[in-house]
Parts: structure tokens; C-alpha cells; sequence
């Protein structure tokens, strides 16, 4: 899948602009983080995270909103996550809070570098023969596990697809793009470093492989009515 840097846009040079590395202190444990951000030839914010010896790998950042020395974005990691920062007087770190579903940590980021934000292939307009909610399993490491997979629009008409892993305590996980070509099916899903790739065949059910890391599994995706998926 083809992938797009920020350079390539002629980033436009900004204070919060650049390559951060650093942490997030969760009691007991820091969890390693590089930030980059930059702006694009428009004008506007465009970012991504990863969160190091993980799979979440050049995630895009949400909602970024830079005022002042204030920076706040969102980025799924694999579950949502909101930072809040303010950069310092001389430039060269950012330290704030983030927060998710179990609370509120301290993070805190130095200056390393230009930004490299690589940035996602577009996704492809949603075909209606692979509009709604779909349903399989994966085998991980001995352990079936259930996934649904939700095919929708954007307002634009670009599809959009979110994984939930039912047996993971429904846990959301949406896809970073979304590739339709015909009969074809294609997902990237940076924050688990995952892809699948399927065909929809005759029988109505959409044939393919999820690929994680070393991870490869048959997942074969049986359409659903939403209030019959197994959560």
C-alpha cells in the first residue's frame, strides 16, 4: 500500500512542528512514544503517533488542535486516547496529560528531528456489496476469536470500517484505510499493525487472510444483520 510523507506535501514550518520522542508515565511502568507533526501545503495539521515496542505503528492523529503552545490530538492506540499539552517556552518539549477509558496519566515529550509523518493511502468510495456489518473468527496463537467487521460511509462517500473484537471486551479498533476494487477487499489497521485482505465470492461471504506481524490467519466474513452480531 502506498504510503505518503508529509515532506512530499512541502511542510510548512511551525513552533509544534517536528519529531518528538518520550513518554507516557503509567504508575509503575513508562510507555515509550514518538509524535510527529507537521503542517501540510494547505495549511493544516497532520500528524501521527506510535507507541514503540508495540503494534501501534504511525497511527494518524485526530482532531489535532494547536492554539498558542497548547497541542491536544486524539490517536488510537489501539483504543481512543486524548493528549492534552502545552509546549514549553523554549521549544523544545511538550508534557500534558493523556487520557482513555482507565483514567489520566502524565506524558512528556522532547524534540528529536524534522517530522516524517507518513501518512495513509486514501480510502476507496464504499461499494453497496460490501456496505454493512460482517462477522468471523481469527485463530491467534491457539485462541479463536470472534471479529466483526463494520463497513460504512464517510460523508464524502469514502468507505470506512471498524473492527470490534468480541471477545476482547468489544473492543472498537477502526481501520485506517479502506481499499474496494470490484470484488476485492482491503484494510490497514495501523494500530494493530494488521491487514486483510478478502474477496467476495458467489456464495455472498467475503474469503480472505489477516495478517499481523508474523500472525497469519484464514478470516472469512459472513454478512450480518447489526442486531444479530454476537457481542
Amino acid at each position: 500500500m502506498k504510503v505518503l510523507t508529509a515532506l512530499a506535501f512541502g511542510v510548512m514550518a511551525s513552533a509544534q512542528s517536528g519529531h518528538w520522542e518520550g513518554k507516557i508515565q503509567i504508575p509503575g511502568h513508562e510507555v515509550l512514544v514518538a509524535v510527529d507533526l507537521a503542517k501540510d501545503r494547505a495549511g493544516s495539521w497532520i500528524g501521527a503517533m506510535s507507541v514503540l515496542q508495540s503494534t501501534s505503528v504511525d497511527v494518524p492523529l485526530a482532531e489535532i488542535r494547536i492554539q498558542g503552545p497548547e497541542v491536544r490530538f486524539k490517536a488510537n492506540l489501539p483504543e481512543l486516547a486524548s493528549f492534552a499539552g502545552a509546549l514549553a517556552a523554549d521549544g523544545n518539549s511538550i508534557s500534558g496529560s493523556v487520557n482513555n477509558s482507565l483514567g489520566d496519566a502524565p506524558f512528556a515529550l522532547s524534540r528529536a528531528g524534522e517530522p516524517k509523518v507518513n501518512l495513509p493511502a486514501p480510502s476507496s468510495a464504499l461499494s453497496k456489496d460490501f456496505a454493512g456489518t460482517w462477522q468471523g473468527s481469527i485463530e491467534i496463537q491457539g485462541q479463536e476469536l470472534r471479529v466483526l467487521v463494520k463497513l460504512g460511509a464517510a460523508p464524502d462517500g469514502r468507505a470506512v470500517a471498524t473492527l470490534v473484537s468480541v471477545d476482547q471486551g468489544n473492543l472498537e479498533i477502526p481501520a485506517t484505510t479502506v481499499i474496494i476494487a470490484e470484488k476485492r477487499l482491503e484494510l490497514e489497521v495501523r494500530a494493530l499493525s494488521g491487514t486483510y485482505q478478502g474477496t467476495l465470492e458467489a456464495n455472498g461471504r467475503i474469503a480472505g487472510e489477516w495478517s499481523q506481524g508474523p500472525i497469519r490467519s484464514p478470516l472469512v466474513l459472513k454478512r450480518v444483520a447489526a442486531e444479530e452480531a454476537k457481542q
